[in-house]
């Protein structure tokens, strides 16, 4: 509605509030003029009047249930909800038929979090009225099985809303949402490209296209979706991360240096803008320009774990194992029983020198995921740097049980861990053991530190 038209509706509706006073004054139990009253003053946006008109109105006619649902929304479009919901029980006690005080009911409750309640009225709203249109019952519904993450009944709501309403982009926007979430990625870029069609207008939906597309490995084409996205959205740095990361999956660094500058430039207190240009920064062997992107993560974020692992990295690489440690400890507060963060921790430890404290984490690392393979493998090397040659070759052969692979992960630890005296007792230790049979490990760690080295 444009502006004249907006001041002439407004005129429009002063004229039928002075009318309903002038009826008032000769007839003050007329309970139709303080209902239209009502209805007047909830379009020009005075609630708290509207709100008393409808309810004087009820009182006069207890029949006027349409009365009593509307005062619910005029204190509702106030602010008040829990009077909003005493109106529309009021209105579903009297008239249990009455689909849009369930309707409200449910948006209400979904308000305030409350979850299977919003879920039991949206349904009644659907069972009295399951074709109507707009389609609101159904989508507010899947926003609610959404936020309790039952993605497939909210795709279903979805999919009723589309066969009601086929030419409505937000429904196509939020059912390319669901089926995104749900990894149906061709379905969801057959959606999200619709909603755009239809005119949704929305970089949300050329963003979700290039999510799909890049998950169906089309990274060109996603890459080409983000920057429709930015076109459509600038402000917003989400599409500038992930053009980012299209850009480094076909190879460009450079390209995805300079979307992630750009995400941190829109976004300056956006700390995953500033992870993604720290990790692009490392990749072109920047540490200091690296890390200063991640210490600025942890002045946004204190918990950001994948910062704090990437700025402990830069620390251990660069020797400053204090350091290291320091960064890396307060993972721990959130992942106590984490076997990468334990193991982690053992590992610093260990290049400081401190075994006890290295055995020790290693330890709760194997305690909290037997068997996984890090685990073992730190664990094993710690043992032997201690002299417990025995004990930490069966925790070795246990790591490599689940794929040699591990070790090249780590060959930077193996090198740092195993020096010419350990692995030559290693090696003695092998031969006299039960263990012996098994002498192609002990050349697989030699094969890795060499290779370290």
């Amino acid at each position: 509605m444009n502006e004249k038209a907006g001041g002439e509706r407004a005129a429009q509706m002063e004229k039928i509030v002075s009318t309903c006073r002038e009826v008032l004054e000769r007839d003050p139990k007329n309970w139709a003029a303080y209902h239209d009253m009502g209805v007047a003053q909830m379009e020009l946006g005075r609630y708290a009047e509207a709100a008393e008109s409808l309810e004087r109105g009820y009182g006069l006619n207890r029949r006027d249930i349409e009365g009593l649902h509307l005062a619910g929304v005029a204190h509702a479009e106030g602010g008040d909800y829990d009077t909003a919901i005493s109106k529309w029980k009021a209105v579903v006690k009297a008239e249990p038929r009455h689909a849009p005080s369930h309707f409200f009911l449910g948006k209400a409750y979904a308000l305030k979090g409350m979850w299977d309640a919003a879920i039991h009225e949206f349904k009644k709203s659907i069972e009295l009225r399951p074709n109507a249109t707009p389609p609101l019952a159904y989508t507010h519904l899947a926003e609610v099985y959404l936020a309790r993450a039952r993605l497939n009944e909210a795709v279903a709501c979805l999919e009723k809303a589309k066969e009601l309403a086929p030419e409505d982009p937000r429904v196509r926007l939020n059912l390319g949402a669901a089926k995104l979430d749900l990894g149906r990625y061709e379905e969801a870029l057959s959606e999200s490209q619709e909603a755009s069609r239809l005119g949704a207008g929305s970089p949300t939906a050329e963003l979700n296209a290039g999510i799909a597309l890049m998950r169906l490995g089309r990274h060109r084409e996603a890459a080409a979706a983000y920057e429709r996205a930015i076109d459509l959205g600038p402000d917003d740095p989400e599409p500038y991360l992930n053009l980012g990361e299209a850009h480094l999956v076909m190879g460009d660094l450079e390209g995805a240096v300079a979307a992630w500058q750009r995400a941190v430039e829109v976004s300056p207190g956006y700390a995953n803008a500033h992870f993604n240009l720290g990790v692009a920064y490392f990749r072109q062997n920047k540490p200091d320009q690296a890390a200063a992107q991640w210490e600025r993560v942890l002045e946004l974020e204190p918990r950001h774990r994948r910062a704090r692992v990437g700025l402990a990295t830069l620390h251990s690489q660069a020797g400053k194992i204090d350091e290291a440690i320091e960064v890396w400890q307060p993972i721990l507060e959130s992942s106590k029983d984490n076997p990468d963060v334990l193991a982690g921790l053992a590992e610093l430890y260990a290049r400081k020198g401190d075994l006890d404290a290295a055995l020790d984490y290693a330890r709760q690392s194997v305690l909290s995921a037997p068997g996984h393979p890090t685990a073992q493998l730190v664990l094993g090397l710690v043992l032997t740097r201690r002299g417990n040659t025995r004990e930490g070759l069966e925790s070795l052969r246990k790591a490599v049980a689940r794929g040699d692979e591990v070790l090249k992960t780590k060959a930077s630890t193996i090198k740092a861990c195993l020096d010419e005296i350990t692995l030559k007792s290693l090696e003695r230790e092998a031969q006299k053991s039960g263990y012996s049979a098994d002498p192609a490990l002990v050349k697989k760690l030699g094969q890795v530190r060499r290779a370290g080295g």
